[in-house]
């Protein structure tokens, strides 16, 4: 099996933690939210998607064959988070990146270790995310 990239693993940190964030609407009378409310849902979205890989049963190889949209709203969440997002979109990236770093290292040589590192690196990314919820919670 080939690894897969460290941004998409680094993204499936992400979507983990970002089942949390809420959708948005429109707070400053505009009738369209700003794109960062969409592209926050649709990490949402895709993160619930891969919630539901049962590592247990499927392994890791089914988490990282999930990343591949996941990666692809993280993207587009940094894109669109601009200025007004960056330092909470920093922190979530540096945080996922720490945690694609242990789920390579899990992936590589599944131990009880590598596995524990990952959950800890899960905990620190739902903290950065928690972050850019309620920053952007504000704008939506």
């Amino acid at each position: 099996m080939t690894q897969p990239p460290r941004t998409c693993l680094a993204a499936a940190a992400f979507v983990l933690c970002a089942v949390g964030l809420t959708g948005c609407g429109g707070s400053d009378g505009s009738t369209e939210p700003p794109a960062i409310c969409s592209s926050v849902d649709a990490l949402k979205s895709s993160s619930e998607d891969l919630k539901k890989v049962d590592v247990a049963q499927n392994g890791l190889a089914d988490l990282t064959d999930r990343l591949t949209q996941v990666q692809s709203d993280l993207k587009k969440v940094t894109s669109d988070a601009k200025k007004e997002y960056a330092t909470e979109a920093d922190s979530v990236n540096a945080s996922a990146s720490s945690l694609g770093t242990s789920l390579e290292a899990a992936v590589a040589a599944p131990t009880a270790a590598t596995i524990a590192a990952v959950g800890a690196a899960v905990r620190a990314l739902m903290t950065s995310l928690t972050e850019l919820e309620s920053a952007v919670k504000n704008s939506c």
